[in-house]
């Protein structure tokens, strides 16, 4: 499927452009109604697993190893 160089802009987008690329996600973000709201498959047993994940993440954002 192709997707425009803004696809990024729809949270939607971006779930479809991820389906079968991972095995295990921790989804943050704010819903529609503007509230917090956070999800995970089962692999990740606990929230230690949600925070180490969440870490890691936060270590190569601030390396910058991400760009937009």
């Amino acid at each position: 499927k192709f997707y425009p160089a803004d696809a990024a802009k729809s949270a939607d987008n971006v779930l479809e452009q991820a389906i079968g690329g991972f095995s295990e996600v921790l989804i943050i973000g704010w819903d529609k109604d503007g509230n917090f709201d956070a999800r995970a498959t089962l692999g990740l047993k606990d929230g230690a697993d949600c925070l180490r994940l969440a870490e890691v993440f936060k270590t190569k954002l601030l390396n910058g190893d991400f760009s937009e």
